[in-house]
């Protein structure tokens, strides 16, 4: 009863109502409910060098820095439409693969129940343990009432960004790069609810969210919500064939609260690709406290971006100003007391080149389009598949700074405060250049090779927050992390 016309309907039942057509598919013989079991597996090589990295004991994080291979990503995904209007979409994720107590310091008990703990009543996890576990990637359902308008809720990738917005399967480099996924909006996903469209027949696309604000899997621990969204625009594409055709410029923006009554977890590292911490915010006072930063009142952030593919080669660039307020509390006082108020504030960017010198251009299609909901047309041929080279090249940035006590008048800081008047400096800063190669065999199989270098001038002193390993071993001349990976890759 679905079908417009009974020759519509002949036509529908002479379609498969399972197979493949760009991606498995399950259907009803009316068309009515539609099913897309999708999966993908990334397999992961890493490794680090510079300065003083061989040299960074276990107990002081080490292992995290040794040569790896593990699976990044397992996932399971679950995608489906039904009364033409509807469709959802479920994935787990089993990947990762990380250590338990993985420099032996997590101590499980203080002490038994009833005794004065001292330091031979301690009882510890177990040391470098296998952490196994799934968690909740992205799942959401979406409600079309038109192409231009659209409804979703759940948990997705945030409206902030291109390459927030761009699959893990199909980015450039193995990992986000540091501005957007340490600095820019690390939260990546969103919890809440998204109207999103696409309008002119893709020339203009919307998407602007009410979300909870506190990132993935963290039900919102507050009541303000966030508001988010992004815009672009691709003013020449009604020249389809034109040179500029998919040329693109957009903006992003967000604004949220974090109330310092609920909200007392850790503000967001600066990683690297493999997962090295520069900065993690927190330090140790002059009574030898453990201080943590955490996200206090006004979040704000504003993006902006640019694509030019051409031909076979593609320019992508974006920059996010952002003021991030702050307080300090010392640890297990999180949620009852704060020390002083602060801001995170500055720039983070990046500028990308890339080529396909090698086969087919753009196998993987068009960044910025996720989520989107699983569609297949089986009254249309199935495209032939594309393979092809990929090469890139990627020069990013962090050019902010964290002052723990700016927002106080006179400013309260501690002597290890950053900020203090002859303690630490302010400065976060870092600059990734990398280089990489993909082999596309289709946009289902993946060969990637990755070297990044990060270049943190200053630090180890007060002159940058930031921390390579080195520095860790009091290295002066420590100002740079260089990581190489590999990925095989498979989604469908």
């Amino acid at each position: 009863m679905f079908a417009p016309t009974a020759e519509a309907a002949i036509v529908k039942e002479q379609q498969p109502l399972a197979g493949w057509h760009g991606g498995f598919f399950l259907r009803d013989a009316s068309d009515t409910f539609r099913l897309y079991p999708k999966a993908r597996l990334h397999l992961d090589f890493i490794s680090s060098f510079g300065s003083g990295v061989s040299d960074v004991e276990a107990s002081d994080g080490g292992n995290a820095l040794q040569p790896r291979f593990f699976a990044r990503r397992a996932r399971l995904e679950f995608d489906g439409e039904f009364l033409k209007r509807w469709s959802f979409k479920l994935d787990v994720d089993f990947g990762g693969q990380s250590l338990g107590n993985a420099n032996g310091k997590t101590e499980s008990s203080a002490a038994a129940a009833g005794d004065t703990p001292t330091a031979e009543t301690a009882r510890f996890a177990a040391v470098q343990s296998a952490s196994v576990g799934a968690s909740l990637a992205d799942v959401w359902i979406n409600y079309s009432v038109m192409p231009a308008l659209n409804f979703m809720l759940g948990q997705f990738n945030s409206p902030f960004g291109m390459e927030i917005q761009s699959s893990s399967n199909a980015i450039t480099f193995m990992e986000r790069n540091i501005a957007m996924r340490s600095f820019a909006h690390p939260e990546g996903k969103s919890i809440g609810l998204m109207a999103w469209g696409d309008v002119a027949d893709k020339m203009f696309f919307y998407g602007i969210g009410v979300v909870a604000g506190d990132g993935q899997n963290r039900p919102g621990v507050d009541a303000p919500p966030d508001l988010i969204g992004r815009v672009f625009a691709r003013p020449f594409l009604a020249d389809k064939k034109g040179l500029l055709a998919k040329a693109q410029i957009g903006i992003s923006a967000m604004h949220g609260e974090r109330d310092q009554a609920y909200v007392g977890y850790d503000y967001a590292s600066i990683r690297t690709g493999n997962g090295y911490t520069l900065w993690g915010g927190g330090y140790r006072d002059s009574l030898g406290r453990q201080i943590h930063v955490i996200p206090s009142g006004a979040q704000n952030a504003i993006g902006a971006e640019l694509r030019l593919p051409i031909k076979m080669v593609e320019l992508r660039a974006e920059a996010v100003y952002l003021a991030n307020n702050t307080r300090e509390a010392v640890e297990g006082y999180q949620l009852t007391n704060t020390e002083r108020l602060g801001q995170v504030r500055g720039l983070g960017w990046y500028v990308q080149l890339s080529a396909w010198p090698v086969g087919d251009a753009f196998v993987t299609g068009d960044p910025g389009y996720s989520p989107r909901p699983a569609k297949v047309d089986l009254t249309k041929e199935a495209e032939k598949p594309k393979s092809g080279l990929e090469v890139a090249a990627i020069l990013a940035g962090i050019n902010a700074t964290y002052d723990g006590a700016s927002r106080e008048n006179g400013g309260v800081y501690d002597a290890n405060t950053p900020g203090a008047e002859g303690g630490p400096g302010t400065d976060l800063q870092v600059m990734q250049v990398g280089l990489g190669a993909n082999y596309w065999h289709t946009k289902n199989v993946r060969l990637s090779v990755n070297y990044n270098a990060y270049l943190t001038p200053g630090s180890g002193s007060d002159e940058n927050l930031l921390r390579v390993p080195g520095n860790t071993l009091k290295r002066a001349d420590a100002h740079a992390l260089h990581e190489l990976g590999a990925r095989v890759g498979l989604s469908f």
